[in-house]
């Protein structure tokens, strides 16, 4: 990880944590699209003031089904919330920030990218009890990066048969799935 990328995200954490912190403010979240497909996540959503909230998550996908099939990823994302509300409840709108690897398969054919991008997103906390909530969550932006695609199931990336390697600015989802939050008491 890029000096750049690490001090940012050190000066969220520091504004995440300016104020004093009590349970009901923290939210621990999983994304059930990701577990829908073999991805563990998890995640943290902070209320910073009445109204706003830093989120935190993490997928790895580590998996190899087969030398044909697999979808090895990772994400990592950081965000700001504004609750139209009270933070956790009814509509949000935010920004994302992401970081992303991902080595994908499918018989003969093989891509891997890595980007950084950047994007807004949209949510509802549909409440199902005083700790759980269900939050659809979709967003869009812009990331940059690097993608290597070919037919050699990606031994040297960039190298192999019929091989393409692509470098720059392309939209994205920056976040998509339905969030399960479990707010600490």
């Amino acid at each position: 990880m890029s000096t750049k990328i690490k001090l940012i995200l050190i000066v969220i954490i520091m504004i995440a944590f300016r104020g004093t912190l009590s349970a009901q403010r923290i939210a621990i979240t999983s994304n059930l699209l990701e577990d829908v497909v073999l991805t563990p996540n998890i995640g943290v959503d902070i209320v910073v003031e009445d109204r706003q909230s830093l989120t935190f998550d993490a997928s790895v996908s580590p998996y190899k089904i087969t030398p044909e099939f697999y979808n090895k990823r990772m994400t990592f994302r950081a965000g700001y919330k504004f609750w139209f509300n009270q933070a956790f409840y009814a509509h949000y709108v935010g920004v994302d920030a992401v970081l992303s690897s991902s080595d994908v398969a499918l018989q003969k054919l093989a891509s891997r990218d890595e980007y950084i991008g950047i994007g807004v997103g949209y949510g509802y906390s549909f409440i199902l009890n005083k700790r759980l909530n269900l939050v659809p969550n979709v967003g869009v932006g812009m990331a940059y990066g690097k993608t290597y695609e070919g037919t050699d199931h990606m031994i040297k990336p960039g190298e192999g048969i019929q091989s393409t390697y692509t470098r720059g600015v392309k939209p994205i989802l920056t976040r998509l799935g339905i969030t399960l939050h479990y707010v600490l008491r």
